[in-house]
C-alpha cells in the first residue's frame, strides 16, 4: 500500500494472519455500527430502494427501525466506508475474493453488502475526507458521506469488531499543475489559454495575447489534434479590452491557428474490446455507465471526476448518437467542467442542436471508436430500437432540466444502465452496418469513428477540399424540351412532376401485371449527368463493382477502383459485406446532392434536384410511350412501372426504352393479381412468392395473416407499436387520474389491447391529455407486461381491436372487388 503512515491510531499494515469472519446479525447484542450510531437520523427505503423523505423531514433514528431491512442512515463526515466489489473471471461478484483482499486491511467493523457478495469496511478517518479519492483500487470504492449524503445498509451479517480509526494510507485526489512547455492534449491547451485569459501567467493583456499565440503555434507545429474555435470570440473580446494596444492585440488574434493541421487522429487499431457507454446529465447529477462487449457487468459512476474518466478515453468507446452529445459531455468533464457547467453544456447541445456548434469540442468527436446511430443504415432512436428488438424498454419521468432528489439518483442510474445494455443489443442487431463501416474505413483511410459522409467524400474526392468547383450542372430543359422549373414548381408534358420521384396511379384491380424496376436509378442519373465532373468516374466504378458483386462477377469487381476491392472478394461472405458497404456509399450520395445543408456533394446551383428530376422526366416519357402503344400503366413509383396484361413485347420495349436514357430495367415479377388502393398502397399475389403487401393497412400482421397468408398468429402480431412526435405517452387505469398519478411510458412503446386490467393510453403535452392516435375506446397494457403469457389468450386480448382493422381493410378492398373473389 502506498503512503503508509509511520504513526497514527491504526496504520495500514498488511496482516496475512487476520481473516474477516462474518456471523449472522444478532439483534440482542447489536453491532458496533448500530451501537455507535443508534441516535443518528435513519429511515426505511422505499420499494425502489431510494430514501422515502428528505432528511430535513426525518424524525426517526437508527434505533427506531429494523436494520435487517434496506434503510438509509446519516453518519458523521469522518466516517468512511471501503466498499469491496471484486469480481471473478465471469464478471460476477466474488465474496471469497472480497474477504481475501479486505483481510489485508486494518481490522475493523465489517458488514456484508446488500447483494450478499460484497463487503463494507467501516473506518473513522483522522484527516480531511474531502481530499480522499473515490477509488482505492479496481473494484474497491472509498465512500465519503459528505453534505446531505447518506449510507444505504441492509444488515444481515457482520463481525464483532469495533470501528477502527485510521489516519492515512488512502489515495488522495491529485492536484495537477499544467506545464506550459508540455502541451500534449487539447485539454492542456485549453487550460493554458484559460489561465492567460485570467492573467495568471502574465499581468498584462498584450503579453497574455502574445503567449496564447505562442502556445497555439507550438501546438500547431507539433501536430497536436485540436479545435478551439469556440474560444476565438472570447479571446478577441479579451484582446479588444487592452488599454493601449487593442489594435495590435486584435491583429495577433486574427493570425492565431485555432484548429490543428492534422485533423482527427485515428484510434490505434489494437485488440482492445469494445466498451459501450451512456451518460445522463441533470443540474445536480452526472451519471456515466459502461460495459465491456460480451460481459454482463455494467459499471456505474455517479458524478465521476476527471481522473475517473481519463482511463476510459484510451478505450474503444461505442455509444448511440454519441458524437454529437455523449462525447462532448465526457470530454468536458475530463477537462474539469463542474456539474453545473456540464448541465449548461448539455442544455446548449440539446436545445440548440446543430444550429450552434460553437459549444462543441473538436477533439471530443474522436473520443469514441464508433457511433451506432451514425453507422446504422436504419435511422431511428434508441427507444424505438428497444421496442422493435423486444428488449427492456425503460423511460424516465423526471424533468431533465430540474435537479434530481438524491433519493431518486438510483432511478436515473438504472435508466442509464438500461440504455447501455440496449446500446450493445442494437450494435449486435446492426452488426452488418458495423462491418460495412470497417470496410469503408479501410477504403478511405479514415477512422471507423468518422461519419459515413466523411468516408464517402474521401473515397470519391480524395483530399480535394473544394470538389464542387469541378461539378457539372445540367439544364434539364435542354435534354427534355418543354420542361420548366420556376423555382417552386416543375412542369413537363402538361403535368406537375413534383420535386422528387415521379408517382402515377390508376387505382383498381388488375391481372397479369408485370413489375419492372430500374436498377440503381439515382446513381445512374448521376452518371448520365456527369454530376461530379472528373470524380463521376470514381462513383461509377463503385456502382459497377456493386452490380458485379450482386451478379457474382467477382473478376469484374476486382478490377474496379484500381484493384483496391480485391482483398474483400475472397469468399461469398466477404463479397456480400463489401456489396453492402458499397450500397451504403452509393445510397448516401444522392441524399447529399439534394440536401439543403452544406456538404461536399452539394452544388449550390442545384435548386432543381436534377438527379431525381431526370428520373422523373424519364418515367413520364416512358409512361406516354407505353400508353401510345395501347397498354395501360397501372402504377409508377419513382423507379418502377407496373403494366397490366403485359406481353413479352411490351416488356422488351420497356427494357430497350430504358437503355436509350442509360437506365437498366429488371423484370422483377409478374403479379397474377394486383389491387392498387391509392398511389402508395397495394396488395398483390404471384405463385412464386405468394402475397405481397405495400402500405401499413395491409402490412399490419393480423390483417395480412388473416386475409392473405393464413400463417399462424404469434404474440407480437397482437402488439401495436405507438409513437408520439410531441409530448409523452402515459397509461392510466383511471381516465380521470391526474397526470402525476399516471404511468409514464415515453414517446415510443409497444402495447396490447386487452379486455380488462388495462388502461387508457394518453399523449400528454403542456399538461393537457389527448388520446394516442388509434387507441381511443380500448384498454391497453405494455408489451412487456403481456409477454409472460405463454400463448395468445383470446379471453384476455381484445380481438375486437384487430377485427376492426381487418374490417377496415376489407372495406378498402371491396371498393374495387369482393374479398372472396380477390383472394380465391
Amino acid at each position: 500500500f502506498k503512503g503508509l503512515p509511520e504513526q497514527g491510531p491504526t496504520p495500514f499494515v498488511p496482516d496475512t494472519s487476520y481473516v474477516i469472519e462474518l456471523e449472522d446479525f444478532d439483534s440482542e447484542h447489536g453491532s458496533a455500527f448500530n451501537n455507535m450510531y443508534f441516535e443518528q437520523p435513519a429511515q426505511d427505503a422505499r420499494p425502489s430502494g431510494a430514501p422515502g423523505r428528505k432528511w430535513e423531514n426525518v424524525v426517526t433514528q437508527l434505533k427506531d427501525i429494523d436494520t435487517t431491512k434496506l434503510h438509509w442512515v446519516k453518519v458523521p463526515e469522518h466516517h468512511i466506508v471501503l466498499d469491496f466489489d471484486l469480481v471473478d473471471e465471469d464478471g460476477e461478484k466474488d465474496l471469497e475474493k472480497n474477504i481475501e483482499e479486505a483481510s489485508r486491511l486494518p481490522p475493523t467493523y465489517t458488514e456484508l453488502s446488500q447483494s450478499g457478495k460484497g463487503l463494507h469496511l467501516h473506518y473513522l478517518y483522522e484527516g480531511d475526507v474531502h481530499d480522499l479519492d473515490s477509488v482505492f483500487d479496481v473494484g474497491i470504492e472509498i465512500k465519503t458521506l459528505l453534505g446531505d449524503s447518506s449510507l444505504r445498509r441492509k444488515l444481515t451479517k457482520c463481525n464483532n469488531l469495533d470501528i477502527a480509526t485510521i489516519s492515512g494510507g488512502l489515495p488522495r485526489k491529485e492536484k495537477k499543475v499544467i506545464e506550459a512547455k508540455s502541451i500534449q492534449t487539447e485539454k492542456g491547451l485549453r487550460d493554458l489559454i484559460d489561465r492567460n485569459l485570467r492573467k495568471e501567467i502574465h499581468p498584462g493583456t498584450k503579453p497574455s495575447i502574445d503567449f496564447i499565440h505562442h502556445i497555439l503555434e507550438e501546438a500547431y507545429n507539433n501536430g497536436l489534434s485540436y479545435d478551439v474555435t469556440d474560444l476565438r470570440p472570447i479571446i478577441l473580446a479579451f484582446a479588444a479590452k487592452s488599454t493601449n494596444q487593442s489594435s495590435a492585440c486584435i491583429k495577433i488574434v486574427q493570425t492565431m491557428k485555432f484548429v490543428g493541421k492534422n485533423g482527427m487522429p485515428e484510434i490505434d487499431p489494437d485488440d482492445k474490446p469494445l466498451l459501450f457507454f451512456d451518460v445522463e446529465v441533470y443540474p445536480n447529477l452526472f451519471i456515466l455507465c459502461w460495459k465491456i462487449h460480451g460481459t454482463s457487468k455494467v459499471v456505474r459512476m455517479i458524478n465521476p471526476t476527471a481522473e475517473d474518466i481519463a482511463p476510459l478515453l484510451n478505450q474503444k468507446l461505442v455509444g448511440f448518437n454519441n458524437r454529437r452529445y455523449d462525447n462532448h459531455i465526457l470530454y468536458a468533464r475530463y477537462m474539469g467542467y463542474t456539474i453545473d457547467e456540464l448541465f449548461a453544456l448539455s442544455q446548449s447541445i440539446i436545445v440548440e442542436g446543430n444550429s450552434s456548434p460553437s459549444h462543441l469540442f473538436g477533439e471530443a468527436y474522436n473520443v469514441s471508436y464508433a457511433d451506432i446511430y451514425d453507422f446504422s443504415s436504419k435511422k431511428q432512436g434508441l427507444k424505438r430500437f428497444e421496442v422493435e428488438l423486444g428488449i427492456h424498454h425503460l423511460e424516465l419521468d423526471l424533468p431533465w432540466d430540474k435537479p434530481v432528489p438524491e433519493g431518486q439518483w438510483s432511478k436515473v442510474e438504472e435508466y442509464c444502465v438500461n440504455d447501455v445494455i440496449a446500446t450493445e443489443a442494437v450494435f449486435e442487431s446492426r452488426k452488418q452496418d458495423f462491418v460495412a463501416r470497417q470496410i469503408l474505413s479501410e477504403l478511405s483511410g479514415l477512422s471507423v469513428n468518422h461519419t459515413t459522409q466523411q468516408h464517402t467524400a474521401k473515397i470519391l474526392f480524395g483530399d480535394d477540399k473544394n470538389p464542387q468547383s469541378k461539378f457539372i450542372y445540367t439544364d434539364l430543359s435542354e435534354r427534355f424540351p418543354g420542361y420548366t422549373f420556376d423555382g417552386k414548381e416543375s412542369r413537363y408534358c402538361d403535368e406537375v412532376t413534383g420535386e422528387g420521384g415521379y408517382v402515377y396511379s390508376e387505382p383498381g384491380v388488375y391481372y397479369n401485371v408485370a413489375l419492372l424496376d430500374v436498377a440503381s436509378m439515382h446513381p445512374t442519373s448521376i452518371e448520365q449527368l456527369n454530376l461530379f465532373g472528373p470524380y463521376t468516374a470514381n462513383f461509377s466504378a463503385l456502382k459497377q463493382a456493386r452490380l458485379a458483386i450482386k451478379r457474382k462477377d467477382y473478376e469484374t469487381a476486382r478490377s474496379a477502383y484500381g484493384g483496391a476491392l480485391g482483398k474483400y472478394l475472397t469468399s461469398d461472405d466477404d463479397a456480400e459485406a463489401l456489396a453492402y458497404a458499397l450500397k451504403i456509399v452509393i445510397n448516401i450520395v444522392y441524399g447529399l446532392t439534394s440536401a439543403r445543408f452544406p456538404n461536399s456533394f452539394r452544388d449550390v446551383r442545384n435548386n432543381d434536384n436534377i438527379v431525381a428530376k431526370r428520373g422523373a422526366l424519364f418515367m413520364i416519357d416512358l409512361r406516354n410511350a407505353v400508353q401510345d402503344r395501347g397498354y395501360q400503366v397501372a402504377h409508377i413509383k419513382t423507379d418502377s412501372i407496373k403494366i397490366p396484361n403485359a406481353t413479352q413485347e411490351i416488356i422488351d420495349f420497356i427494357i430497350e426504352f430504358g437503355k436509350e436514357y442509360g437506365y437498366e430495367f429488371e423484370h422483377e415479377t409478374t403479379y397474377e393479381k394486383f389491387l392498387l388502393v391509392n398511389d402508395a398502397v397495394y396488395v398483390a399475389y404471384d405463385s412464386g412468392h405468394g402475397w405481397t403487401a405495400v402500405g401499413a393497412q395491409f402490412q399490419q400482421p393480423y390483417v395480412f395473416k388473416e386475409l392473405f397468408s393464413h400463417e399462424p398468429l404469434e404474440f407480437d402480431d397482437l402488439c401495436e407499436l405507438k409513437n408520439v412526435m410531441q409530448g409523452s405517452m402515459y397509461l392510466s387505469k383511471d381516465p380521470d387520474a391526474p397526470i402525476e398519478d399516471m404511468r409514464h411510458v415515453g414517446r415510443t412503446g409497444s402495447f396490447m389491447p386487452v379486455k380488462y386490467d388495462g388502461g387508457t393510453l394518453w399523449r400528454v403535452k403542456d399538461d393537457k391529455k389527448y388520446h394516442v392516435s388509434g387507441t381511443k375506446g380500448y384498454q391497453w397494457i405494455e408489451r412487456e407486461v403481456a409477454h409472460h403469457r405463454d400463448s395468445i389468450d383470446e379471453l384476455f386480448t381484445d380481438m375486437d381491436y384487430f377485427e376492426k382493422l381487418k374490417d377496415d381493410a376489407i372495406k378498402a378492398i371491396e371498393r374495387f372487388i369482393p374479398l372472396e373473389e380477390f383472394v380465391s
